[in-house]
C-alpha cells in the first residue's frame, strides 16, 4: 500500500468532502479522484484511437494508400532500426 503526503490546501479540501459526508475518509476521496482521472485518461485514449481511425478512413477514401508488400515492410523495419541506432526521436504520430 502506498502512502502519499498532500499539501495543506489539498488535504483541507478532501477533509471538507469527508466532513460534508461525501466520503468516509480522505483515502476514499483520493481514490475516487484517481478513479475519475483514470476514466478521463481512458476516454482520451479512446478518442485518440477514434481520431486515428477516422484519419485512416479519410486517407483510404482519398486514395492515399500504399499496397502492402513484404519488401515494403522490410524497408520500414530497416529504417526504424536505423533511426533507433542513430538515436533519432520517434514522431508523435508513430508513438500514439
Amino acid at each position: 500500500m502506498s502512502r502519499i503526503d498532500l499539501n495543506e490546501p489539498y488535504e483541507n479540501y478532501l477533509q471538507s468532502l469527508v466532513e460534508a459526508g461525501l466520503y468516509r475518509s480522505i483515502t476514499a476521496a483520493t481514490e475516487a479522484a484517481i478513479h475519475r482521472q483514470m476514466i478521463e485518461d481512458e476516454k482520451l485514449r479512446l478518442s485518440s484511437v477514434g481520431a486515428a481511425i477516422a484519419k485512416g478512413e479519410t486517407d483510404i477514401q482519398a486514395g492515399r494508400t500504399i499496397s502492402y508488400t513484404p519488401t515494403l515492410m522490410a524497408e520500414i523495419s530497416q529504417k526504424g532500426k536505423q533511426a533507433a541506432i542513430d538515436g533519432k526521436t520517434v514522431k508523435s504520430d508513430v508513438r500514439s
